[in-house]
């Protein structure tokens, strides 16, 4: 008899047990279907037991920089560039951020959502993010400045008292495209993601590339050249001279190239470095800017002679100079003279040129 009374009291508690079990498990669910759960944030927003409602107003009132305190990359694929939430205008979109987390929460089943509950685990959500466009453009411009590059050439740097050298790639020229930048950027804060990859357009017109220096034959000298200054040359002159021969040295001619030293030159201007030094005008000596081009034309034209290269353009000097082969001198001026070279070869010619304060050299 009493452990009938016995087993009717354990089945009534029992059957208690579950009932109080059960109501706890349906609170618990109606709870976690309208609050967030303990150790919730969004972004650094913690939004522990907030409803949803609650949730909202708390990330409208919260200023970007404690809700987002990171910084915002922007990806050129070869450096990362970043910027502070701030300086793009960026701001919250509170409602998207919440509806967002609680579909994430609820997107797990039940029993999944109670274990982490009462593991007491935190739950980090992205915050969905937008920007004010036209800060977005300027900072999205401000990056172009130090992306954007024209393309760079491949080149050799030979040491000639061993005759090693090294080449260095080539690489295209880049450009950022603002507008298809500025619509991934909003995609992307849209979307909870801070790591925003920059639409570049890339210019492969490099005329010298990696691939063919390396097809080319060791490095040898095939010609060498040097001429002296006269004893009157003013500082001018060696001036100018030295300035057009740092723009020669390790010039690159790839097989069937034509080289105009008028053309490589430009114009002779002082913003360029040029200085007034004498030259031949009209069958008399006067001053000009860039005066001292022609010992550059003549130098350059006896190593090209020597290396037995095509030389398509080349004229004398109205009247001898002492300093020069007689009949092997090279005139050069703007709009009248040209020297043009061309690299009949078959392979790549690197030109070093070194101008001191006594001479100057081609080789």
């Amino acid at each position: 008899m009493r452990s009938r009374v016995l087993i009717k009291s354990l089945s009534i508690v029992a059957v208690i047990s579950v009932l109080l079990l059960g109501g706890l498990i349906f609170f618990d669910y109606l709870h976690a279907q309208k609050r967030f759960p303990v150790g919730s944030f969004i972004g650094s927003v913690d939004v522990s037991n907030l409803s949803k409602e609650e949730a909202v107003l708390k990330l409208i009132n919260t200023d970007i920089s404690e809700a987002f305190p990171d910084t915002i990359e922007f990806d050129a694929s070869t450096e990362i560039v970043s910027i502070p939430p701030k300086d793009i205008g960026v701001f919250v979109l509170a409602e998207g951020s919440v509806g967002n987390a609680l579909s994430l929460l609820r997107s797990k089943d039940y029993l999944s959502g109670l274990k982490s509950r009462l593991s007491r685990k935190s739950h980090t959500f992205p915050l969905l993010l937008s920007f004010v466009e036209d800060q977005g453009i300027e900072i999205l411009s401000d990056i172009a400045i130090k992306i954007d590059s024209l393309p760079v050439d491949a080149r050799v740097n030979l040491d000639e008292a061993t005759g090693g050298y090294n080449i260095y790639k080539d690489k295209p020229g880049r450009k950022v495209k603002i507008r298809e930048s500025l619509d991934i950027l909003k995609r992307y804060l849209e979307a909870g993601k801070y790591t925003i990859p920059l639409e570049i357009e890339y210019d492969f017109s490099q005329k010298i590339k990696e691939a063919d220096l390396r097809k080319a034959p060791p490095a040898y000298r095939i010609s060498a050249y040097t001429t002296y200054y006269g004893t009157h040359d003013s500082p001018n002159r060696i001036h100018n001279i030295k300035l057009i021969a740092s723009w020669l040295n390790n010039l690159l001619l790839m097989p069937g190239e034509t080289f105009s030293l008028i053309q490589k030159i430009g114009n002779f201007t002082e913003e360029r470095g040029f200085k007034e030094a004498y030259v031949i005008s009209n069958g008399e000596l006067v001053p000009e800017l860039g005066g001292g081009t022609c010992q550059i034309g003549t130098t350059l034209y006896n190593a090209a002679s020597i290396a037995d290269l095509e030389i398509l353009s080349r004229r004398n000097h109205s009247f001898y100079f002492n300093i020069y082969p007689l009949g092997r001198d090279a005139t050069v001026y703007p709009g009248s003279a040209d020297l043009k070279i061309k690299n009949n070869t078959g392979a790549p010619i690197l030109i070093k040129a070194i101008a001191t304060n006594q001479k100057l050299s081609f080789r």
